[in-house]
C-alpha cells in the first residue's frame, strides 16, 4: 500500500491553503473587489471529510480584503445544516480559518490547532501549492498538492490531485481518503 494511503486511513485533520487550493490561483483585478473562483466540487470535498470526522482548518497568508473570499466560504461551511450549532450539538465541528499566516507562521497556526485537540503532525494532512506552504508540507504525515502546484512543491508531496486548485483538487483529496478507508460516498450526508 502506498504510504499516502496508509496516512489517509489515520489522519484526523485536513489543513489547507486558500489561494491556489480552495480557489483558482488567479485573481480578477480592476473591480472594486478581488474576484476569486472556486469549484463546488471542493465544497463537497470539505463536507465529505467533515462527514467522516476529519476536522478542517484553512491556513492562509491572505488577510484584510484579500481574505474576504475564504472568510465567506468558511462561514458558509459553518452554516450548513449538518454543522454543529445549538440546534445540532452533535453536528460536524466547525471549519477553522487562520489568516495572515505564511511560512513559519503556518506551522505555528497548525501547531496551535493540533495542540487544542491533542493531536500531532502525524495526525495531519496539508494541501498547499507554493513555496510559502513548504515548511508545513514538510511537517505533516500526508503532504498534498493540487495538479497546478509548483513542480518543486509537487515533488515533496505524497499525494498530487488530478485537478487544479479551485477546480476540484480538494475533492480529489477527499475521494482518495474515502477510498483508502473503504467508505462509499453514497452512504454519507452531502452537507
Amino acid at each position: 500500500m502506498s504510504s499516502y494511503l496508509a496516512a489517509a486511513k489515520r489522519i484526523k485533520v485536513f489543513l489547507c491553503d486558500s489561494d491556489g487550493v480552495m480557489f483558482a490561483n488567479t485573481v480578477l483585478m480592476g473591480a472594486p473587489f478581488k474576484a476569486k473562483s472556486r469549484s463546488y466540487y471542493d465544497g463537497q470535498g470539505v463536507s465529505l471529510l467533515r462527514a467522516i470526522g476529519i476536522h478542517v482548518a484553512f491556513i492562509t497568508n491572505e488577510h484584510g480584503p484579500g481574505a474576504d473570499a475564504i472568510r465567506e466560504t468558511v462561514a458558509k461551511f459553518n452554516m450548513l445544516p449538518s454543522s454543529q450549532k445549538a440546534t445540532n450539538p452533535n453536528g460536524w465541528p466547525h471549519v477553522v480559518l487562520y489568516e495572515d499566516r505564511g511560512g513559519a507562521k503556518k506551522i505555528e497556526a497548525a501547531q496551535a490547532f493540533l495542540d487544542e485537540h491533542g493531536w500531532t503532525f502525524e495526525d495531519a494532512a496539508f494541501m498547499g501549492d507554493d513555496l510559502v506552504d513548504v515548511p508545513l508540507l514538510k511537517r505533516v504525515s500526508l503532504p498534498a498538492a493540487p495538479a497546478q502546484a509548483e513542480a518543486a512543491v509537487r515533488r515533496i508531496c505524497s499525494f498530487v490531485s488530478e485537478r487544479d486548485g479551485g477546480g476540484g483538487a480538494i475533492r480529489d483529496f477527499a475521494n482518495m481518503v474515502l477510498e483508502a478507508r473503504g467508505i462509499d460516498p453514497f452512504t454519507l450526508p452531502p452537507q
